[in-house]
């Protein structure tokens, strides 16, 4: 191709083609994005029913996340990809951009109304390789439209570790997204922010501890403080030399330091603004109670101090009142999507989190505790008439009563499925036992699991799954099934079955978290039966017993009876 016609079709191929659907113009050979080998899309756009949405409102690990909306209907995308590869169009698709681009070089070369002969442009001439030109190979554009698969994994995918991934319908194709729709990014921004505090926190990990992963990081997790990693920032990230060797900003045409791409010139650097601790302090609170949550939910390897971070929470909400009422802003999470009670109601589930993980190891260090003088009740007795946190509005349940001596604290996940609907509850009758009931004898208590003595909190993907060792069942309340929702009875109605199918609650109705906790206390009560306890309520008190008590066989019809043999042996004489 001549270099005249080059800078002609070139123009041509400026304007992507389409839009085509994703299915119609791509070959199943373009497998998506590799480390190496990017498949990138450009004015990244998406959609629900019609409507433009973005990555804070879509995603179901967000705070933001509408269930009602996304749950049940499929998530459109739109975006412009660059054909690297002839082979990877179908030849509907080349038939297709060829006539389009055809009909551009017509209109192209037709002037004052006078129609200019046919075009003979061809994908093929267009992509074959030109001897001797040095100048970029020139590619096709085309908008693709297709539907989001899975969910979008951000700085955090094998494929892209520094980008957004994007997996389609279409045979599972990924998607680096590079650029976004403005409307799209407004509503993506606070997954963006978070996503991108979590990855600065891990590489200041790796900062400090000079390794390749976080998890190496050998500094004690009980230090690992908001302030220390304030700290970390500011020796770090604040006045890092590359940043001085930079500018994101420049003119390189006028500004006679700086080389193109922002970068200075000679080894030259530029003096960064100052940044304060309050600053740091700032960013980190604007996003610290969706963290925090996050690192709640794993099971091992957790990278931070849940006790200190679930502390500074509280202090988080009370500094962005006071910096409001100056004017201010500190520690606002800009584009999201929650109100102040929702952001209430994240930081109180944040800190039941970090009360489950904590409890184990303060009932490990908590002094023994005795009855109080005159009272007649134990501590424990006296919590025991408050409603359990997590417990229904239509049925509140007494916390379940164990002596201190035995076992600090003991708050039952199952604790409303043992209580008939409608029964009455120590909260609402507001009276106590008339005596301390009876120790509980230590090594049935020894037999109930501690992860069963917190309240059951499902994840940020609404899902529970089972702490037993060695259990895979899991409670995934937005894909209820019988398996379910029947061993929990009649405690759950047949309208709140119907309504939890249909995905038309949310987290903050109390009936929820009724049917969740039922759900909940009926596979334990399983686990339970397994290790041979018992739990019932008797009065206004629940207590543990033995199935078996120790030194009892279970009396069972399947016992083999042994025949008693009444024949007396013959006893051979020997001869005189």
């Amino acid at each position: 191709m001549a270099p005249g016609q080059r800078s002609t079709v070139a123009a041509l191929l400026k304007e992507p083609f389409g839009p085509y659907l994703e299915e119609e113009v791509l070959n199943p050979s373009c497998r998506g994005t590799t480390r190496d080998n990017p498949v990138s899309l450009e004015e990244f756009v998406l959609v629900c029913r019609g409507i433009t949405t973005g990555l804070t409102e879509c995603e179901s690990c967000q705070p933001g996340y509408n269930a009602d909306r996304f749950a049940d209907h499929p998530i459109q995308f739109t975006g412009v990809l660059e054909i690297q590869q002839l082979s990877w169009l179908t030849d509907v698709a080349i038939v297709a951009i060829e006539n389009e681009l055809r009909e551009r070089d017509v209109r192209s070369r037709s002037e004052h109304g006078t129609r200019a002969a046919s075009s003979n442009l061809s994908l093929k001439r267009i992509y074959a390789p030109a001897p001797g030109i040095n100048a970029p190979q020139l590619r096709v554009k085309v908008t693709i439209q297709g539907v989001k698969h899975s969910p979008a994994v951000y700085l955090l995918a094998r494929h892209a570790p520094d980008g957004l991934l994007i997996v389609s319908q279409a045979h599972k194709r990924r998607y680096m997204v590079n650029s976004m729709h403005i409307h799209t990014y407004l509503l993506s921004e606070a997954y963006i922010q978070r996503y991108r505090l979590i990855q600065v926190l891990q590489n200041l990990l790796k900062l400090d501890g000079d390794c390749n992963s976080h998890d190496d990081n050998m500094t004690p997790i009980h230090l690992r403080t908001p302030a220390w990693f304030v700290d970390l920032y500011l020796k770090h990230m604040a006045q890092a030399g590359a940043l001085r060797r930079e500018r994101p900003v420049h003119d390189s045409e006028s500004d006679p330091d700086v080389q193109a791409g922002g970068r200075m010139r000679g080894n030259r650097e530029h003096t960064l603004r100052h940044v304060s601790r309050a600053e740091v302090f700032s960013l980190f609170a604007a996003h610290a109670d969706w963290v925090v949550g996050q690192v709640a939910d794993l099971r091992f390897k957790r990278w931070l101090d849940l006790e200190s971070w679930g502390s500074w929470l509280q202090k988080i909400r009370h500094t962005r009142r006071l910096a409001a009422r100056e004017g201010y802003s500190w520690g606002v999470c800009r584009g999201a999507l929650t109100s102040r009670n929702d952001d209430e109601d994240l930081v109180a589930q944040v800190h039941s989190k970090i009360a489950q993980k904590t409890r184990k190891k303060k009932q490990k260090r908590a002094p023994r505790q005795t009855a109080s003088r005159g009272s007649g009740t134990t501590s424990s007795t006296k919590r025991s008439a408050e409603p359990p946190s997590h417990g229904p509005s239509r049925v509140r349940t007494p916390s379940p009563y164990v002596d201190d001596t035995v076992l600090r604290t003991y708050d039952l996940d199952f604790s409303p499925e043992s209580t008939p609907p409608g029964s009455p509850s120590s909260s609402s009758s507001g009276c106590l036992p008339s005596r301390a009931p009876s120790p509980v004898d230590p090594s049935l208590a020894a037999l109930v699991p501690s992860a069963f003595l917190r309240p059951p909190q499902p994840t940020a993907t609404f899902r529970w799954v089972c702490t037993e060792p060695g259990c895979a069942f899991m409670i995934d309340l937005l894909n209820l099934t019988d398996a379910d929702l029947d061993p929990a009875g009649d405690r759950i109605s047949s309208d709140e079955r119907r309504r939890l199918k249909s995905k038309r609650w949310t987290v903050r109705d109390e009936w929820v978290g009724d049917a969740f906790g039922y759900m909940v206390g009926a596979h334990q009560e399983k686990h339970l039966e397994e290790r041979g306890v018992k739990v019932e309520m008797h009065g206004k008190e629940f207590r543990i017993r033995w199935i078996h008590p120790p030194g009892t066989l279970p009396q069972s019809d399947q016992l083999r009876k042994v025949k008693k043999d009444n024949r007396r042996p013959a006893i051979k004489q020997e001869d005189s």
